[in-house]
């Protein structure tokens, strides 16, 4: 983290100057005492009188941040987080024992012995906890399994609408290489859609990270990379769309 960036809270200054009754500066809340002796904190320079650094922030009389400053416990609401996923890997399909009754999908049991993989998945953590639980509805992978029509951006520029979760394929194999690809030997469902499908994490960790799940498509090497938004919700209008019933 920058330190130029930091934000510097001054209750202990406050405390000190307060019992030795001395000057104050003004703050946007309210007038905060300096010690005399206040000369430095964590490296910036800052006077009982004079005007202090950018970064350094005050202390409300009940020793909380200002409200002018960002509160990082959450995603806020209108404000867009983003990130990537992706998996890679070596793949086999097909029946892993010919009449066992197994099918080559991602949930079944490959049985004993056998290391058959036609899938892979992978977690992405939210860089900050979301207000709500998404609601089923408000997530899916353009030109996936499951898709949201909400969603309008692209994999350079991701967006989503207040209260989605919005998921988008890297470019496949053919303009780029084989090393630059974001997506390869993946399968494609009846619709022609990638089999790759979104889920959210259960229960309140739903608010923390999904995961994804892609099918390979034939015996060869598949990776499945990807860009995401999401969007928090604005008003009671958009909280409605979240699913509260695990959060």
């Amino acid at each position: 983290m920058n330190t130029k960036s930091r934000l510097i809270a001054l209750g202990t200054c406050a405390a000190i100057g307060a019992a030795l009754a001395i000057p104050s500066i003004g703050g946007a809340d309210a007038p905060v005492p300096l010690a005399r002796n206040s000369y430095a904190v964590s490296g910036y320079k800052v006077s009982p009188t004079g005007k202090q650094a950018s970064s350094i922030v005050p202390t409300k009389a009940n020793g909380k941040l200002p409200d002018r400053i960002i509160d990082i416990s959450t995603v806020q609401p209108g404000r867009s987080i983003y990130g990537a996923i992706g998996v890679q890997w070596l793949a086999t399909v097909g029946a892993v024992t010919p009449g066992s009754g197994f099918k080559d999908t991602c949930s079944a049991n490959p049985g004993p012995g056998k290391s058959y993989q036609p899938c892979m998945g992978a977690a992405a953590s939210f860089p900050l906890p979301l207000p709500k639980r998404i609601g089923l509805t408000n997530f899916g992978i353009v030109g996936g399994a499951i898709e949201d029509p909400e969603c309008s951006g692209s994999y350079e520029k991701p967006t989503a609408p207040a209260g989605h979760l919005c998921i988008y394929p890297g470019h496949e194999k053919g303009y780029y290489s084989e090393d630059e690809a974001e997506v390869q030997n993946i399968a494609k469902n009846g619709e022609g859609n990638y089999d790759v499908t979104a889920f959210l994490l259960s229960g309140v960790a739903g608010r923390y990270g999904f995961r994804i799940e892609a099918k390979a498509k034939i015996n060869a090497a598949a990776k499945f990379y990807a860009s995401w938004a999401y969007t928090a919700p604005t008003g009671a209008a958009d909280a409605a769309t979240t699913d509260t019933t695990t959060s």
